[in-house]
């Protein structure tokens, strides 16, 4: 019986899957300058390529316009990049999206059920006096993306959400209040069913909603406002037993989080999780074992510390956590995070506004932790 016990044991071992991490760069700032870049977001496609989108260029600005916030310019665009599957390297960068006079700002990705690529950002329609409440969205799909360069969109167009609890907030002397300023930042969801969930927040009343659609974006649903102000940039994850759970960038100096029973249309009362953070950008990913993935600055006032956290009660606890990046006075944010096919995890963010990082690694070496982690806790 021992030896069975002990046989079994070796062949587990076997099984696991060892610690996996790799890091490089998009492009080099050094030899290319795409001047701000910032609020990344990547995909792997159906074929294995992976694709890496954010937004950059921004000329300073005089003040009072936010001489020290290029992303408020006119000029700024969405760029991109692919990485073919087997490459080595990334593509060179290409251009995404680009409208003339105006900022697109905060872009999101996700590949339909169909296997559509969809491109989710805002445009800053009043740069640079009106910045993020003059958000209109727009999202792009594209069947023909499995090329390289940007892909070759089928259909473009707008999407005005219309929340009736929104527009009798809206002053009469701003009516368009309700209508603009509605913000992309995390990964749309495919939900169980098919349908595109797109988490969003008004940047004019600090409310967030779900925009949703089940015919490819021939119309929409909206979802009634999550319960409580003074949280921007949703993150979504989906359960088996169908609950949807968002998390919130907040300013309080905690995550918060909501729960919906019907498909994202309803949100229980927003409540803080244990996890702290300094009001930055965050993403949430439900891996295929189960375990809640968190990825954010683990810090109240600063983002110099980028954190991995696993969660095995769906975020009741958070049992271990690593970090990618811990260098005082430095940037990394705004990180983007999948699980491929392979079941390892990509992940890329903001590496001090120059450039995006992209990592490769697994959960094995999450588990690993930082020294000292696990007496610590989270």
């Amino acid at each position: 019986m021992c030896g069975v016990f002990h046989e079994a044991l070796e062949e587990s071992e076997e099984t696991m899957a060892k610690p996996l991490y790799e890091e490089e760069f998009i492009f080099d700032p050094q030899i290319e300058d795409h001047g701000h870049v910032h609020a990344s977001c990547i995909v792997e496609c159906p074929n294995g390529d992976l694709r890496a989108v954010w937004y950059e260029n921004g000329r300073e600005l005089p003040p009072p316009y936010y001489s020290e916030r290029r992303d408020k310019s006119d000029d700024v665009r969405i760029g991109g990049s692919r990485k073919p599957i087997g490459a080595d390297s990334w593509e060179k960068p290409f251009v995404m999206s680009d409208t003339f006079g105006v900022s697109n700002n905060n872009p999101c990705m996700a590949i339909d059920r169909r296997g559509h690529l969809w491109l989710v950002h805002a445009t800053l329609l009043g740069v640079p006096r009106w910045t993020w409440g003059s958000a209109l969205l727009r999202y792009k799909i594209s069947s023909r993306y499995d090329r390289p360069g940007p892909p070759i969109w089928d259909r473009e167009n707008i999407l005005v959400p219309r929340i009736a609890e929104l527009e009798e907030m809206a002053s009469e002397g701003n009516p368009l209040s309700s209508r603009l300023g509605w913000m992309p930042r995390a990964h749309p969801l495919i939900r169980s069913d098919g349908a595109v969930v797109i988490p969003l927040a008004n940047e004019n009343f600090y409310i967030a909603a779900m925009a949703i659609t089940q015919d490819s974006g021939e119309t929409w649903t909206f979802s009634k406002p999550v319960p409580g102000r003074g949280v921007i940039q949703p993150t979504l994850v989906e359960f088996p037993d169908g609950t949807i759970t968002a998390f919130f960038r907040t300013s309080g100096g905690r995550i918060r989080r909501s729960d919906s029973l019907d498909g994202g249309i309803t949100w229980s009362q927003m409540r803080e999780i244990d996890l702290i953070h300094p009001g930055s950008g965050l993403e949430a990913i439900l891996l295929r074992n189960g375990h809640l993935l968190m990825i954010y600055n683990d810090k109240e006032d600063a983002r110099d510390r980028l954190a991995v956290s696993i969660s095995t009660d769906r975020g009741r606890t958070w049992r271990w956590t690593r970090h990618l990046e811990d260098t005082p006075g430095e940037r990394f944010d705004y990180p983007s995070i999948i699980q491929a096919r392979d079941d390892t995890l990509h992940a890329t963010y903001t590496y001090n506004l120059r450039t995006i990082k992209h990592v490769h690694f697994n959960e094995e070496w999450v588990m690993e932790e930082d020294e000292g982690e696990s007496e610590e806790g989270v």
